[in-house]
């Protein structure tokens, strides 16, 4: 929880929008999949990916497309490892929302563009009007 909690926040001060929970996961799955899988493959055997991946599983109202994305790299990654278990949805997840809060600014800016545009939920309004109580 508190991996989500600080991605979720770092997410809104750089997009400057009230974000939905399930918007941050989609943002740091987007983000992930433009990275090298290498790069995914060594953050999967941190000890500190390992300790927090858990038999637990919350849901956070993220769009079907969060899924897709998920899933085929998950698949990239057991295509760069065969001989390692092919990593859970959770544990990509864990190193997605882990990886937000290290990104560079703009690389989070296109990858919330890009899930807005595959489905993610729309920021909150920022309508003047909503600030007038």
């Amino acid at each position: 929880m508190d991996v989500l909690i600080d991605s979720h926040c770092h997410l809104i001060r750089v997009t400057r929008s009230l974000i939905a929970w399930g918007t941050t996961l989609h943002v740091a799955i987007e983000h992930l999949n433009t990275m090298p899988t290498k790069a995914i493959v060594e953050q999967l055997m941190e000890p500190e990916i390992l300790c927090l991946n858990g038999p637990e599983e919350h849901h956070v109202g993220a769009s079907n497309e969060l899924r897709t994305v998920a899933t085929s790299i998950s698949e990239r990654v057991q295509d760069c490892a065969p001989h390692d278990r092919q990593p859970t949805l959770g544990a990509i997840y864990i190193v997605a929302l882990m990886q937000v809060t290290k990104a560079d600014q703009s690389a989070l800016l296109n990858a919330f563009d890009r899930a807005l545009q595959s489905g993610a939920r729309t920021p909150a309004s920022r309508d003047l009007s909503d600030l007038a109580g």
